[in-house]
């Protein structure tokens, strides 16, 4: 390929040029490889992994290498995928990365081929990437599907169909999406809205908050050719696309990366006379959600190998419902998940197999002020008895025993845990970070009874002999009866056998035995009864929890002979409780 032709090519493509409306950077010179160019990145969600575009290479045309971070700046000499390149047969600059770095998607003519331009996937195992497959009808058409891109939750294809293509050019595309049936098989792709699908459109990168997406259109209004578009997903509906001004040129714009951080765009754009790699911040109006870059490990505490065997799922807490879910790879006992801010999420890792224990945390993502990455490595115990298994996700109403709607989650996850491991007995424990105790009540303070005192007073006791100090009435073992409220009553006088009555001024020993709290019972003939139940005030409900989560599986369908419900109190090993809960629960495995 001559000189000329190449630069031809080249403006063709071109995503941005030196008439970008924010400042930009190049990438370090063994990317941007002196007198060649370089074009069309396509980044991981962590920033760290990178494909692209050279006509660097020991061959004419363009061919992709993979190229990952040493240090802030600086990248790892970049290295061709043999497995994958196919120049002659490849759509120029239509390969793409998966957010997690395990995949990348891209348009191809090889064989065995559906139609003319067909969408491949090639699978990341170890430090070489796998030959790549067709995925086959219906996401393939017998027409021209190219640009994917991988949704991060690896459930979404986004992709362009066009009625014509050939290595370097493509004619009146639409852009459509199709979801994930199994491991191999995809649904019937869907158009998107017409409000997108307005003129030309190609190129769709999905956001790593899976609701922004970034596409290429010819339509009218723009300041070049193609220019850069963005819509959103609100409640389901994709919004109305805005240009990005802030990157738009009067060339064609096309083929942008964003990191899951999203404050970043890498782009191509001219240094010399030739094509290099650029990056620059995105206005933060044009910024798509923030999102949690999760990532970590899973290990059995046993030593053996949970790859093939965990699967990581991360439910949004709101809803009950599975937002993503991934599974360890053979060999590989990492994991990496995204979670875009504005809810809670349940998020677990549960083996298949059984024989080992669960891990669930609740991630509260309400509140976010920037994107982060954040690492939760998890090991899982072995099942055998004296095994504890923590309930971090089961949550009860404040000062209650009530068990709040988010831990249906983790209920429905021990009951998988019974299923996988049948016959075991367990018991759920309940603890408390610390008890206390006090005679006034409050909030978080449960009644509790400590003693019950009767007292009998004769009846003839409630007329009071003229000769007794009125003024104050003492029972046995009981304070002494005073400040109560007094009353008029008639009184006997003493040694007097006439019916005649004089009216004094007292304390009913009756009113008097109320007003210190006591209770009146059905009495004899002879007594007038009365009780008084005395209380202290605590907050330790760790029995009454744990009896409620046992009860709970029970009704969903356990078996009771395999629970066993006991409230610790503040008698604990090791401290679980957090900000936001003073207790928490656990499955101990008593054995079969």
């Amino acid at each position: 390929m001559n000189r000329s032709l190449l630069m031809l090519l080249l403006l063709f493509f071109v995503m941005a040029t030196v008439h970008a409306q924010v400042p930009k950077k190049r990438l370090p010179q063994n990317i941007n490889m002196p007198t060649y160019s370089h074009i069309f990145p396509s980044l991981s969600g962590d920033g760290n992994q990178m494909i692209f575009l050279t006509n660097y290479t020991n061959s004419e045309g363009f061919e992709t290498k993979y190229t990952f971070k040493t240090g802030m700046e600086t990248w790892e000499d970049p290295e061709p995928i043999p497995s994958i390149n196919r120049p002659g047969l490849d759509h120029i600059g239509s390969f793409c990365l998966s957010y997690d770095g395990n995949f990348v998607v891209f348009a191809s003519r090889r064989s065995p081929s559906i139609g003319n331009y067909d969408i491949w996937i090639s699978e990341k195992i170890g430090k070489n990437w796998s030959t790549p497959q067709n995925p086959g009808k219906p996401l393939n058409s017998p027409g021209n599907e190219g640009n994917p891109s991988l949704s991060p939750d690896g459930k979404s294809i986004y992709f362009m169909r066009c009625e014509s293509m050939d290595n370097t050019n493509k004619n009146h595309c639409q852009l459509y999406v199709s979801n994930r049936i199994s491991a191999t098989r995809w649904s019937e792709p869907e158009a998107l809205p017409d409000e997108i699908n307005a003129s030309h459109e190609t190129t769709p990168r999905i956001m790593a908050d899976n609701n922004t997406l970034i596409f290429a259109s010819g339509r009218n209004g723009g300041k070049g050719m193609l220019d850069l578009y963005m819509t959103s997903r609100e409640n389901n509906i994709w919004t109305k696309p805005i240009n990005l001004s802030y990157i738009n040129t009067d060339q064609n714009d096309e083929y942008v990366s964003v990191p899951a951080r999203g404050d970043l765009i890498y782009f191509t754009g001219t240094y010399r006379d030739n094509f290099n790699i650029f990056k620059a911040i995105i206005p933060e109006e044009y910024r798509p959600k923030k999102v949690l870059m999760l990532t970590g490990t899973v290990s059995y505490m046993d030593g053996q190998k949970p790859s093939d065997d965990v699967i990581i799922q991360a439910f949004d807490v709101t809803t009950g419902e599975v937002f993503t879910t991934t599974k360890l790879k053979q060999d590989d006992n990492s994991y990496t998940i995204f979670l875009p801010e504005g809810t809670a999420y349940d998020v677990s890792a549960f083996p298949q197999k059984g024989n080992h224990g669960f891990y669930g945390q609740i991630i509260d993502l309400k509140s976010m002020p920037i994107s982060r990455k954040e690492d939760m490595s998890m090991t899982l115990e072995t099942i055998k008895p004296g095994v504890s298994i923590p309930l971090y996700t089961i949550r009860f109403e404040p000062y209650s025993a009530n068990l709040l709607p988010d831990s249906e989650i983790a209920i429905k996850r021990i009951i998988g845990f019974m299923k996988k491991n049948p016959n075991i007995k367990v018991e759920i424990a309940a603890y408390i970070d610390q008890i206390f105790k006090d005679t006034i009540p409050s909030n978080d303070l449960t009644e509790m009874i400590v003693d019950t005192v009767f007292i009998e007073i004769p009846n003839d006791e409630i007329s009071i002999r003229h000769d007794i100090e009125a003024e104050e009435f003492t029972l046995e073992n009981e304070d002494s009866i005073t400040n109560a409220e007094e009353e008029s009553f008639d009184i006997k006088l003493d040694g007097d056998d006439s019916d005649e009555f004089e009216t004094f001024k007292s304390i009913s020993p009756r009113d008097s035995v109320l007003n210190l709290g006591y209770t009146s019972l059905e009495g004899s003939n002879n007594f007038e009864t009365y009780f008084k139940i005395k209380y202290t005030y605590h907050n330790d409900r760790t029995q009454q929890m744990a009896e409620t989560l046992m009860n709970k599986l029970i009704q969903m369908g356990v078996p009771p002979k395999l629970l066993v419900a006991k409230g610790y109190g503040d008698n604990w090993l090791k401290d679980l409780a957090s900000e936001e809960r003073n207790y928490w629960l656990e499955i101990k495995v008593l054995g079969n």
